[in-house]
């Protein structure tokens, strides 16, 4: 039987105010992936 990775989600936060923005499990890549929080309205780079 193959065995497959343990995925486990969870959430990116704004380093300013702490909002959650996205979930992303711990497989992913991002880089160069740019969201504005919609609380404290500051451009945030997802690095993952």
């Amino acid at each position: 039987m193959k065995k497959e990775p343990i995925l486990v989600r969870d959430w990116i936060r704004c380093p300013v105010c702490g909002c959650k923005l996205a979930i992303a499990d711990n497989t992913a890549k991002s880089h160069g992936i740019y969201v504005k929080c919609r609380t404290c309205k500051k451009e945030i780079e997802i690095k993952k």
